[in-house]
């Protein structure tokens, strides 16, 4: 499914601005960009916007984020599955 930057943005909590600025700096690109400018991302990007809010939310900059995205190697599932680890961690509260 395609989605116009202001589709995503909605559904993300983000800004326009802040995913056309995410786009600037090469860290999310959309998948296309239609003769309007209306740029377009599909399903690739979803993941990629998650992770990126993920290492946002922790406090990393945007420089270090697209180090850590770029790098080859980069396991994408590990983060999310440690965050979901710590998110139930979370919601079952304080060990006894």
């Amino acid at each position: 499914m395609a989605y116009t930057v202001k589709q995503l943005a909605r559904m993300s909590g983000v800004t326009v601005r802040t995913l056309h600025f995410y786009d600037e700096m090469a860290l999310l690109k959309p998948a296309n960009t239609k003769a309007n400018g209306y740029r377009i991302c599909e399903e690739p990007q979803l993941p990629m916007l998650q992770q990126i809010l993920f290492y946002r939310e922790l406090g990393f900059e945007l420089k270090s984020i697209n180090e850590i995205l770029s790098q080859r190697k980069f396991e994408k599932l590990a983060p999310l599955k440690s965050h979901r680890q710590v998110l139930e961690r979370t919601l079952r509260g304080p060990a006894r």
